[in-house]
């Protein structure tokens, strides 16, 4: 193999000077270099630019095959390196791929076929190593969505660039490498399945009665995955011809119906409740692209001709809004068998003319069970709201077919919120009644309370059953003082008088008195959720969030016009969210802050913030929120904008955000080391104390006389003091 490999690489043969010659000759000199990334970037510009030389062609992918290899040889480590198997089976496949593609060019050259070979025989054995670790299959198809994903989106922009310019043969350069990058992934799809497919094996040489439930049920799930995954093949397959072809509207097409048979592949091995939630996100992105070609088809007078590209199209979102549909009919057909089958654990057995009682099930299945059932009449209601959105899109309704994506939305978020815990569910219900109190002071939006209001009262309910639990599961031993079940019990009044505020707005909608009844209920909230949440988790929180949606607005300041416009609402939206939580914190910092500036001085506790320092996070939050408030700015002025902007002010002003958070975090929460050094000083000033200890224990045993036992019995003592941890501070609360 290894003579194989590093066989002499030659340049091509003297002809016609072409760039896509010098370009592989650039790779060939890298390679030399083992300079394998570079490498492989230049000979893959080479493979897409050769047009009509097969020689180039030829050659290009053969060494393709080599660098491929090599970089696997590199990724395996040697003497002293960590190897990442992971990384040398992906560079192998690649191997695979290119060393099958100059077989198919020159299927009489001998080097090829037998770099081929031994390429696949190294494939096996990395994949044999990998064997005994299950998750690298999930993670390696996660990895594969996203670069699907990512193709999605190039391969949109390419579609929309040849339309504008009116020219078929536009993008061509940009359209062959993205058929080379699906070669790449049908190759590492290809791969996937055979881990899939040895799982499979190893499994099934177990006898059946040697198997366990989870064995079975792995099982069904990998062949159901390796199913999904042979169908997602066979559309990248025909999106890599489209691309060739550069007919880039198919391309698109079928590239992201390979997406989403990538998806449900990965949807066999998650649960319904994570399922669900993908699924939510992929609704929303619907509900986006709708409102993007309803202002597009405005623009054009109701016509699809234009600047509204065919993967924005009302046919092309209705085929996208059933698969989502049939995704989660999966997940409706999961739930209905697992009620089924609780149903059937709770039903007497006839034996033999004689009633068994059933065994029945586990509290804790019993418990999951019921909420099983809950969210089961909003998965259905969900599933068919996309039915009639699917009806509308294809047929241009797309008024209709707006309102039916926001209800099945509203649907799905009702059947995963019967799973949330219960700090989840007290957010849930703060948020939705700041909802309503904002509505009630808007006579136009006053009208369409009701609904949440009955949202907020079955929520009120719920976590009834929720601070049950948590008192139930309170462990005496751990709660000697019995501080948890009080903290409980007083959120459980809290929730009482919440409940009986939001059932007397309930009554008194369309009143002068709703306001005070929405107002009071908001409070009891309040005061709920700080009994769970510090400002801190909330501030921690924030930082994520608003991480998040940096890292989004950086993806989109790199997108074109068409696929930006539908991700802009959302990022507005969520910089409106963000600045409303930053005005929280910082008004309880300030608040917190007043509060300690007016008490007597006492010795501070080590680490805890003092009054000053707690006006200065606050501070700091409050100058995020001006950053916040530029960078929701731009991403507006961005929406309404005529012609093409930048995104780069919103995500410098995002950053600046971060910065902001991250400087009231460090006030908040002083450094690790810090509180080390504290402990240090502590240990040394205890060191100091035993010493002297020591002296006048000798002292006493000189006078005393043989009192060894006692000196024992002190240091005993010490050993123990030492042993003691140290007080730490802890997150300030609301």
């Amino acid at each position: 193999m290894k003579k194989a490999l590093l066989m002499v690489l030659i340049a091509c043969d003297a002809g016609e000077h072409r760039a896509a010659r010098d370009r592989y000759n650039e790779g060939v000199a890298l390679l030399a270099k083992s300079d394998y990334d570079a490498a492989e970037k230049a000979l893959i510009d080479a493979r897409s630019q050769a047009g009509v030389d097969p020689p180039l062609r030829f050659r290009a992918a053969y060494d393709l095959g080599i660098a491929y290899a090599m970089d696997a040889d590199k990724a395996k480590g040697g003497v002293g390196q960590e190897p990442d198997l992971e990384k040398a089976l992906q560079l192998e496949q690649q191997a695979v791929s290119w060393f099958a593609d100059a077989v198919r060019l020159d299927p009489k050259d001998a080097d090829a076929t037998k770099n081929l070979a031994i390429a696949r025989a190294r494939v096996q054995a990395i994949s044999d190593d990998l064997l005994k670790d299950q998750s690298r299959l999930e993670k390696r198809l996660d990895a594969l969505i996203g670069s699907q994903r990512g193709l999605v989106v190039e391969s949109r922009t390419a579609a929309a660039q040849q339309k504008n310019q009116k020219n078929p043969l536009a993008q061509q350069q940009a359209m062959a490498k993205l058929a080379d990058d699906e070669r790449g992934i049908v190759a590492e799809a290809g791969v996937i399945g055979d881990l899939a497919g040895d799982e499979i094996d190893s499994i099934g040489k177990k006898p059946e009665d040697k198997r366990s439930d989870e064995e079975k049920v792995r099982v069904v799930q990998l062949k159901n995955l390796d199913a999904y995954l042979t169908d997602a093949r066979g559309k990248i397959a025909e999106a890599r011809r489209k691309l060739q072809a550069l007919d880039a509207p198919l391309a698109v097409d079928r590239a992201d119906a390979a997406l989403t048979a990538l998806k449900r592949a990965r949807e066999q091995l998650l649960d319904p409740i994570t399922v669900m939630k993908q699924l939510a996100q992929d609704e929303l992105a619907l509900v986006q692209e709708t409102k993007q070609l309803q202002e597009l088809t405005s623009l054009t007078s109701g016509s699809n001709a234009g600047p509204v590209p065919a993967w924005l199209a009302g046919k092309a979102q209705g085929d996208r809004q059933g698969a989502v549909r049939e995704r989660l009919e999966e997940v409706r057909a999961r739930f209905a068998a697992g009620v089924e089958h609780a149903a059937e654990a709770t039903q007497p057995k006839d034996t033999g003319g004689q009633s068994v009682a059933a065994p029945g099930m586990d509290p804790k299945q019993a418990k999951m069970m019921e909420r099983v059932k809950a969210a089961l009449p909003s998965v259905i209601e969900a599933s068919a709201a996309m039915d009639k959105a699917h009806d509308a899109l294809r047929d241009e309704h797309l008024d209709q077919a707006g309102d039916r994506e926001q209800a099945a939305l509203l649907a799905l978020f009702n059947a995963i919120e019967q799973f949330s815990d219960l700090k989840q569910t007290i957010e849930l219900a703060y948020g939705e009644q700041q909802g309503i109190g904002q509505a009630l002071g808007d006579d136009a939006k006053a009208r369409d309370v009701g609904q949440s209001v009955k949202r907020n009262l079955v929520r009120l309910e719920r976590l009834k059953g929720l601070i049950a639990d948590e008192v139930a599961q309170i462990d005496p031993k751990k709660d000697e003082k019995g501080e948890q079940k009080q903290q409980l019990a007083y959120a459980e009044t809290l929730r009482g008088q919440a409940a009986d505020a939001i059932g007397k707005l309930d009554k008194a909608l369309g009143t002068p008195g709703a306001k005070a009844d929405a107002a009071e209920a908001e409070q009891k909230l309040a005061e709920l959720r700080k009994l769970f949440f510090s400002v801190i988790e909330h501030l921690q929180q924030l930082i994520r969030d608003q991480g998040e949606t940096h890292d989004q607005t950086a993806a989109a300041s790199a997108d074109d016009d068409f696929a930006r416009a539908p991700k802009l609402p959302g990022l507005i939206d969520r910089e409106g969210d963000h600045d409303k939580m930053a005005k929280a914190i910082a008004d309880a910092l300030a608040a917190q802050a007043d509060a300690a500036g007016k008490q007597p001085q006492q010795p501070a506790q080590p680490g805890a913030p003092n009054p000053k320092t707690l006006a200065a996070a606050a501070d700091e939050v409050k100058l995020s929120r001006n950053d916040m408030a530029d960078a929701s700015a731009t991403l507006t002025k961005a929406k309404t904008a005529q012609q093409s902007m930048t995104l780069d002010p919103a995500t410098k002003s995002e950053e600046k955000a971060l910065e902001h958070l991250m400087n009231a975090l460090k006030l908040l929460q002083p450094p690790k080391q810090n509180k080390d050094q504290d402990k240090n000083k502590q240990d040394q000033q205890q060191q100091d104390k035993d010493k002297n200890k020591d002296k006048q224990d000798q002292q006493q045993q000189q006078q005393q006389g043989g009192a060894g036992q006692r000196a024992r019995d002190e240091d005993a003592k010490r050993q123990k003091r030492r042993g003691q941890p140290q007080s730490e501070p802890v997150d300030q609360d609301w």
